[in-house]
């Protein structure tokens, strides 16, 4: 395994990381205009968008920004 593997490995799960987080932030928007409406508690439509949108979309965001941090600090172990 060459030297720069580890290298473009972290900067390609952190690159995937920053696209998982903007494109929650663009679902989550889509979801907001589509589920809300006037006279709606928001109640009714954050609730779902938190755990439908927002909770995997993050969670997968952190899931790769932290495999890149560990994949970075193994290279620099190293």
């Amino acid at each position: 395994m060459s030297s720069t593997a580890p290298r473009f490995t972290a900067r390609l799960l952190a690159s995937l990381a920053v696209v998982v987080f903007a494109a929650t932030f663009v679902a989550a928007q889509i979801d907001f205009v589509r589920r809300h409406r006037p006279g709606i508690a928001p109640e009714i439509y954050l609730r779902p968008q938190a755990l439908q949108v927002l909770a995997p979309g993050l969670s997968l965001g952190a899931a790769l920004a932290f495999s890149a941090w560990l994949v970075a600090r193994r290279q620099a172990a190293h």
